[in-house]
């Protein structure tokens, strides 16, 4: 057997209220690329289910630039490490990593002739390098702040020049190489957060929270024009490729186009409707070519059309969190919920997503499932929803006993949820409680036999597997215990599509298989994980089983043929949480990385 990527889809920027987000831009091969937990992330504008991930950060990033050649990205850290990388080879291979501060990076900005990079943010030494990146050697001095700074960038031609800003509400000025501090603009009266150069190199343009956008030349820092507009604090600016305007954008919830230097408002985006959240304010932007990206504090990426701006012409959605449920559904869509209580549909061919509106769970998603055109989701906030797919409008919610660790769905009796909490296992008929079996054990999961007659439950704390009888009516009735060779919590079961089986896998790295009927060990051995395994499923013929650990590693195994395996190595890096069968061969797996891969798997 053997495993081969097909498609990632991949996070949304990784945002901070208050604070503002630089994604870059290479224009050559239309790719943006952004922070999301300890990964960069690379995603084509025109096309964003072609992405790829970064892994090779130890903490937290915090933005990430392309060269203007277009073969290297920049990347920093919240430990102040600042690596740079091939971007032309599969494997982005290390060119050097530096040591620039000694605390969060915050922005990143490339000469022109990518050769030098000025790099700022928070540090007890400094708050801000410049350094020629193939050495790591000096050739300049970031002076004059005195307090964190948010923002930098390089004028991209000769001869150069640099602008920093930050917390101090300052802009200041640097000549070079080698870069001296030359001036100190003090037009703002609260933070910086954003300052840009122009192409043309003619102007350069800040922003701040005290709700302005300034714009200056280039000869001598000298203030050309100013602006103001926006009724919150401005967190971004982008030029279109001509020089000729501005977007900027706003927590207001509004993004805005100008005319440079007259300060004339071109247009203006109201974001999120007649009555905007929170999670509408805009934090970042680009100009793309024709395609003008916002991004707001959720992550989601919206397009702008650069002929006519009015209002978001495709809006990306998906996860910044740790995706903790995935399902796939008859229609070839995968539905996946996150640790903060977050659903998103993709369509798995093309990998556009819709969200699902109105008040949802308010704690991390254990499982979803779908069941005749119902979407099924359990939460740790003890309740069970029911929302319908044609809609994606959560629908009714059931209020359980405790936090629901798992759900089974039936299949023929499309009214039958079995729910399992840490204190009881509960039968749920057409959306309501009709029984409520109290447990001295912790429950972790369940799952339901195809003929709908028998549940399986797995115990954190004594281990095992009980086995119930919902044969006779909707109350459980215990009918056996599992205790063999397992030793650990359990982590998933699950019966095979044919019934003949039940497979459980554990804290202890354990996978089992046993008969059904009989509950005898039919396969061990399965030990190859190096970390608690997660998650397993069933192929449709029942002939083969996937699994995913905290070790990020895959497994997909035979149940004919026991000592044969695929494996895929660093899925999902910090843990596969979640895998599924989209196809008989093609599996979607989902993980700590708040990104979802598919998988060819070839038997």
């Amino acid at each position: 057997m053997s495993a081969k990527l097909v498609n990632v889809y991949a996070p949304l920027p990784q945002t901070k209220r208050g604070a503002p987000l630089f994604p870059g831009y290479d224009a050559k091969s239309g790719n943006m690329v952004y922070p999301c937990g300890s990964a960069i992330v690379i995603r084509n504008v025109a096309n964003p289910l072609s992405a790829d991930i970064y892994y090779e950060h130890t903490c937290q990033t915090t933005v990430a630039k392309y060269s203007p050649s277009g073969f290297y990205i920049a990347s920093g850290d919240v430990q102040g490490n600042l690596r740079i990388w091939d971007t032309t080879q599969k494997e982005h291979p290390l060119k050097i990593e530096l040591k620039i501060l000694s605390g969060a990076i915050a922005d990143i900005a490339w000469s022109g002739d990518s050769q030098r990079i000025c790099v700022v943010g928070d540090g007890k030494e400094r708050f801000g390098a410049v350094v020629v990146w193939d050495a790591g050697s000096s050739v300049g001095e970031i002076s004059g702040h005195t307090k964190p700074l948010m923002s930098c960038d390089f004028k991209a031609a000769r001869p150069f020049r640099i602008a920093t800003g930050g917390e101090d509400n300052q802009v200041n000025w640097f000549e070079g190489p080698p870069f001296k501090f030359k001036k100190s603009i003090r037009d703002h009266t609260r933070m910086v957060t954003c300052i840009r150069f122009s192409p043309d190199g003619a102007f350069f343009a800040t922003c701040a929270t005290d709700k302005k956008v300034a714009v200056y030349e280039t000869k001598n820092g000298d203030k050309v024009g100013e602006f103001e507009s926006h009724k919150g604090g401005v967190y971004g600016i982008a030029w279109s490729p001509d020089s000729k305007l501005l977007l900027t954008v706003s927590a207001d919830k509004t993004a805005a186009i100008w005319e440079v230097p007259a300060g004339r408002e071109v247009a203006r985006v109201q974001f999120g409707g007649a009555k905007p959240g929170t999670e509408h304010q805009q934090l970042g932007c680009l100009w793309a070519g024709s395609q003008l990206l916002t991004i707001n504090l959720d992550g989601e990426i919206s397009y702008l059309d650069a002929a006519e701006p009015t209002a978001p012409v495709r809006v990306i959605s998906g996860h910044n969190k740790a995706i903790t449920a995935l399902v796939c559904t008859p229609d070839g869509a995968i539905i996946s919920g996150s640790y903060e209580g977050k659903l998103v549909r993709w369509n798995a061919a093309t990998g556009a997503t819709e969200t699902f509106n109105g008040q949802g769970h308010t704690n991390q998603i254990a499982q979803v499932a779908v069941q005749a055109g119902m979407l099924v989701s359990c939460a740790m906030d003890n309740t069970v929803r029911f929302t319908p797919l044609a809609t994606r409008t959560y629908g009714a919610s059931v209020n359980l006993d405790a936090p629901v660790a798992g759900i089974a769905c039936g299949m023929r009796d499309s009214s039958l949820v079995v729910a399992a909490t840490m204190a009881s296992i509960v039968v749920l008929r057409g959306g309501k409680v009709v029984s409520t079996l109290p447990i001295k054990y912790c429950g972790t999961c369940v799952a339901l036999s195809p003929d709908e007659k028998e549940v399986a439950v797995g115990g954190k704390d004594d281990k095992a597997i009980h086995i119930y009888d919902l044969a006779t009516g909707d109350a459980l009735r215990e009918k056996t215990v599992i205790t063999q060779g397992i030793r650990g919590a359990l982590a998933a079961v699950a019966y095979s599509p044919d019934g003949r089986f039940l497979a459980s896998a554990d804290a202890s790295r354990n996978i089992f298989v046993w008969d059904a009927a009989s509950k005898q060990l039919r396969i061990e051995g399965w030990i190859f994980h190096t970390a608690r395994v997660s998650s397993i499923a069933w192929t449709p013929d029942s002939k083969h089983l996937a699994s995913g650990g905290l070790d990020s590693s895959i497994y997909v195994w035979s149940v004919e043929t026991p000592d044969k395996r695929a494996f895929i190595k660093n899925a999902h890096p910090s843990g596969v949480n979640v895998v599924a069968w989209l196809t008989p061969d093609t599996l979607v797996t989902c993980g700590q990385d708040c990104a979802i891969k598919s998988w060819a798997i070839t038997f």
